[in-house]
């Protein structure tokens, strides 16, 4: 019997996240041959130069990487900061799920030691450790985040980054180290999404969290190992694929909070997998809104695109919103959710790097002229092409993480 589009669609959309983690993990670990359980150091902050994943953030240096925790746990030891400093440790399994976010806004200043395990492991926790994750997937995504505002601080929070230590269970123990699990990792230019989401099933014990929607779509063909399928499943797979990115496309220019886009399995396991994929697509490795709630603004006041050309400028003035940590707007390009060159290299502002008025308030200016604005600590420039912004906002209140802020308007 054929596979409706309807059930196609749908099992692409729950598989999306998964195969975008996975791809990944490939593209920039597996094929690289970088190693796993080590940490990759981004030494300064992200620009137009970076194109590795959409819409990161250009306010903090970056600790990337991937535990595996299929043979043994890996502990993870952070340094202590200096006050006012944000920072964290935030780790995502293969769903694209959140399982830990460990910095200031719970502990302030103070690091620790901490213990990644995957779901099933059945070890003795050892002393000293200050917290216990675990995972459900073997394959976890670690990233580090230490804010920096440039310059001569930016000299400080690399030196915090070297203090970051990853260590298999084992070497910490000073103990012999357990055999590694062999894998043969699907090479995304050869292999359909099905066989990577498969893969990445397999790898732990999320096929059991997600036993529910696996019911749902084992006649597509998703079960966890499963390489072989039939022509019909074949054939569904690929329309599935067409299908879901254009519900995705189509459904993601309105979505203006991250709230029910990102975070912890308990926060999102039931909910709509059209918008859990929205997550992944506009904010791959984002954090849940008791970290960060995000927000987009794509038209100036006029409902237009936000866009530089022909000299056009825009002005906001607001109030700050209710944030423990730090907040910043970012630019990104709309084709392609990237930052966008531009002479100063300046792609945010925010808490830390604009001036208040004298009453408290905001004042930020954006436009494509920077040898116009260069000198304006509240200019933030902008391409000549259609481009939205994206307000960050650390340590957020719970008013606004009920969405009661509402983004400023971006006057013409």
């Amino acid at each position: 019997m054929a596979i409706s589009d309807g059930l196609a669609r749908d099992a692409y959309l729950y598989g999306y996240s998964i195969d975008e983690a996975y791809k990944f993990l490939y593209e920039t670990t597996i094929e690289p041959g970088i190693a796993l359980n080590e940490f990759q150091l981004l030494r300064d902050l992200a620009d137009d130069s970076y194109t590795a994943h959409p819409t990161i953030n250009n306010d903090t240096l970056h600790l990337q990487g991937w535990f595996d925790v299929g043979a043994e746990p890996v502990v993870v030891t952070i340094p202590d900061f200096d006050e006012g400093r944000y920072w964290i440790l935030h780790t995502m399994d293969l769903g694209h799920y959140t399982n830990a976010m460990i910095g200031s806004r719970t502990r302030g200043t103070r690091g620790g030691r901490f213990l990644f395990a995957a779901r099933s492991w059945q070890g003795t926790v050892p002393d000293g450790m200050d917290a216990v994750v675990r995972s459900e997937s073997d394959l976890v995504k670690v990233m580090g985040r230490i804010m920096t505002i440039g310059g001569d601080d930016l000299e400080i929070a690399r030196h915090l980054q070297d203090e970051w230590r990853i260590e298999p269970l084992s070497a910490f123990l000073g103990a012999p180290s357990p055999a590694a699990p062999t894998r043969d990792y699907p090479d995304p230019a050869s292999t359909n999404w099905l066989r990577r989401v498969n893969f990445a099933l397999a790898a732990g014990s999320m096929a059991q969290a997600d036993a529910t929607w696996l019911a749902d779509y084992a006649e597509v063909g998703l079960a966890p190992g499963r390489t072989d399928f039939t022509p019909e499943q074949l054939d569904a797979a690929e329309r599935g694929q067409r299908l879901g990115m254009a519900h995705i496309r189509a459904l993601a220019p309105q979505q203006t909070s991250a709230a029910r886009l990102l975070g912890t399995r308990a926060d999102l396991q039931d909910g709509p997998r059209d918008l859990f994929a929205i997550g992944t697509f506009l904010g791959q490795w984002g954090l849940p809104p008791v970290e960060s709630v995000y927000m987009k603004v794509e038209t100036g006041a006029d409902g237009r695109p936000i866009n530089g050309s022909a000299g056009q400028t825009y002005h906001a003035r607001f109030q700050p919103p209710a944030a423990s940590e730090f907040w910043s707007f970012t630019v990104y390009g709309s084709d392609d959710r990237l930052m966008a060159h531009n002479a100063i290299n300046r792609h945010s502002r925010g808490d830390r790097t604009l001036t208040p008025d004298a009453d408290g308030y905001y004042t930020l200016l954006l436009s494509a002229d920077v040898d116009a604005h260069a000198d304006d600590p509240n200019f933030l420039p902008i391409p000549d092409k259609d481009a939205y912004l994206i307000l960050r906002m650390y340590g957020p209140s719970q008013a606004v993480q009920d969405g009661q802020y509402t983004m400023p308007a971006f006057e013409t």
